[in-house]
């Protein structure tokens, strides 16, 4: 075994407070897990406009504890056993497939740490820039001799992201944003380390690498309501551009969310929220992370059409205004629907803890 280190209305900020850190993915790689947070970092740096703090500063801050666990499989909306996904080797008389591997991950936990720092130039125009430090690790089983169970990880620095934000209109019964961004590639995909393919370090699977290797462009238009029920919703993608180093580029990302804040008192607002997710797969391969065989993907995480998919997720948090100038934010989330393009590991729960001074 190794290891490896390898927008808004009066209380916008409340109310998309965690949207972006509840979007689910399917067998995602730690850059994806970590990329869709940054929206929701911006918006959680927004104070209520009707609030006056006479120390109001132009600058904010937010740091942000996320994690994910992802265990047993999907083949589209259909549960699949790890012993069928597991081949039992040429001895046992069962045939190999392309949906059978003689290495399978068991349980798949993701970590990241998210830093923002924000500038709010005038009323309608916020920048953020954002820096994820990511932590993972896999167990496997497999059927190759001296690797029967193993674990490995990975962690480091991701992709930095930069955005700007524009209030697009202010009304008496809602308010508009919309959030412009670019991820630039500072996370690494060269992670090596120990693993069944062949002996010594070797190419680390796709959901073990850092970063995506490409400039991509998170996208995103928030609506939230005002009055009496305090509703937001927003839509968002995540557009990749090229081709990275070892010849593939993640895929795209798609999202809608949707939010409702109970105003419980001044202090703590409880809420709930419905998010639905769409993530293409892989486009591209990296073809150090296969095998000279007729089947040349050892295990489904090295396999990049068995990534992606479609996810229906549920929240619900808490949102604490600590003091004048801080506020703390718990969530935690579960996926009620998943169509993952598979087998493929699925996403067994998810949560996030933040805190932030707003501007």
């Amino acid at each position: 075994m190794s290891r490896y280190n390898i927008v808004p209305a009066a209380w916008i900020s409340t109310a998309l407070a965690m949207i972006y850190s509840s979007y689910s993915f399917a067998q995602s790689t730690p850059s994806e897990f970590a990329e869709m947070s940054l929206t929701d970092l911006f918006e959680q740096t927004i104070d209520d406009p009707s609030v006056s703090h006479p120390d109001r500063s132009r600058w904010s801050f937010t740091f942000q504890r996320k994690s994910a666990e992802f265990k047993d499989f999907l083949e589209g909306d259909n549960r699949v056993s790890e012993d069928e996904v597991l081949w039992s080797g040429p001895k046992s008389g069962e045939p190999r497939t392309d949906k059978n591997f003689p290495v399978v991950p068991g349980k798949i936990v993701q970590t990241a740490y998210l830093i923002s720092l924000g500038y709010a130039f005038n009323d309608s125009w916020r920048g953020h820039l954002t820096v994820p430090y990511l932590e993972q690790n896999t167990d496997h089983i497999s059927i190759v001799p001296n690797y029967s169970t193993f674990e490995i990880e990975s962690s480091g620095v991701g992709d930095a992201v930069v955005s700007a934000s524009y209030r697009l209109s202010d009304t008496e019964r809602a308010n508009w944003w919309v959030t412009v961004g670019l991820s630039i590639p500072t996370g690494s995909i060269d992670e090596e380390g120990d693993t069944p393919r062949a002996p010594g370090d070797q190419q680390l699977p796709y959901t073990m690498q850092l970063g995506s290797g490409t400039y991509d462009f998170p996208i995103e238009i928030s609506y939230h309501s005002k009055g009496e029920h305090d509703i937001s919703v927003a839509l968002a993608a995540l557009i990749r551009s090229g081709t990275n180093d070892n010849d593939y580029r993640l895929g795209n990302s798609y999202s809608l969310a949707g939010r409702y804040n109970f105003h419980f008192s001044e202090i703590l607002q409880p809420y709930v929220g419905l998010n639905v997710n769409y993530t293409d797969s892989i486009h591209g391969a990296d073809t150090s992370l296969t095998v000279d065989s007729p089947y040349p993907y050892p295990a489904p995480i090295t396999n990049p059409d068995l990534f992606g998919g479609t996810k229906i997720g549920a929240r619900a948090g808490i949102s604490w205004q600590v003091s004048d100038h801080y506020r703390l934010a718990v969530e935690i989330g579960k996926p009620i629907y998943q169509n993952l393009n598979g087998p493929q590991t699925r996403e067994d729960w998810r949560s996030s803890i933040q805190i932030s001074r707003p501007f």
